[in-house]
């Protein structure tokens, strides 16, 4: 009896034996082993970008910071910076990031236009000034021309000059002012006018002999000839 119970307290003990050892290889009572950290085989701009992608800016904000420690000049890395700061809003840093890009990027690059864009929109940098062609540069394109007489010449008298001034009065001419002298019985011209009313005057010395008006249109040629037919002293002589 003693020895049959010997039998069947060792069978059990060996039983518990046979389910610790296999409990044991099963890893029910192994030290799990801590996972092996490989090193990341990205560089600083490879791992800021992605950072930057998974919306971790902070994250992105030190790798890029640490590719440019080695190529300071590269606008491209200060733009991807700026954005990466902009999204920390961190203003100062930001404005400094697109500075450097504006000054130092490929003219009309997509970077530099949209770092100009947030200094712009920031208040930092002023809108462009836009320049268009104005009023004048469009219409200054009119002639006024004619021949001046006074009479018939006096034989062997010195030639006479007139002083003809174009005063205009109106629409694109408005306070406009040219003037021409030239020689009696020759012709005068007037280019690139802008258009609208001129009064013309017309002097000879101290003698006014043409008050007129005149108007003229846009690219167009206006002759208008001054002689005593259309003084305002017909009967002065000026050839004596």
């Amino acid at each position: 009896m003693i020895r049959s119970r010997f039998v069947m307290f060792s069978a059990s003990s060996l039983w518990i034996a046979l389910i610790l050892v296999v409990s044991v290889f099963r890893g029910g009572g192994a030290v799990p082993l801590e996972p092996r950290l490989e090193a990341s085989t990205l560089n600083p701009v490879e791992q800021a970008t992605a950072l930057a992608d998974l919306g971790d800016y902070e994250g992105a904000r030190r790798f890029y910071q640490e590719a440019l420690s080695a190529v300071p000049e590269d606008a491209s890395l200060w733009y991807a910076l700026g954005v990466a700061l902009s999204h920390l809003n961190q203003r100062k840093e930001t404005e400094e990031a697109f500075q450097y890009v504006v000054n130092h990027g490929t003219p009309d690059s997509g970077e530099v236009k949209q770092a100009r864009r947030w200094l712009i929109s920031a208040g930092v940098l002023a809108p462009p000034v836009v320049f268009t062609a104005t009023a004048e540069a469009v219409e200054a394109n009119a002639t006024l021309k004619g021949k001046v007489t006074w009479g018939a010449p006096q034989a062997g008298r010195s030639p006479v000059k007139a002083r003809i001034l174009v005063h205009g009065v109106s629409g694109p001419a408005e306070g406009k002012r040219f003037v021409k002298r030239v020689t009696l019985g020759q012709s005068y011209r007037f280019e690139r006018l802008p258009a609208g009313s001129y009064r013309l005057i017309g002097a000879v010395g101290a003698q006014h002999v043409w008050d007129l008006t005149v108007d003229v249109e846009g690219g167009k040629e206006v002759v208008l000839d001054l002689s005593t037919d259309n003084g305002s002293n017909p009967t002065v002589a000026l050839n004596q």
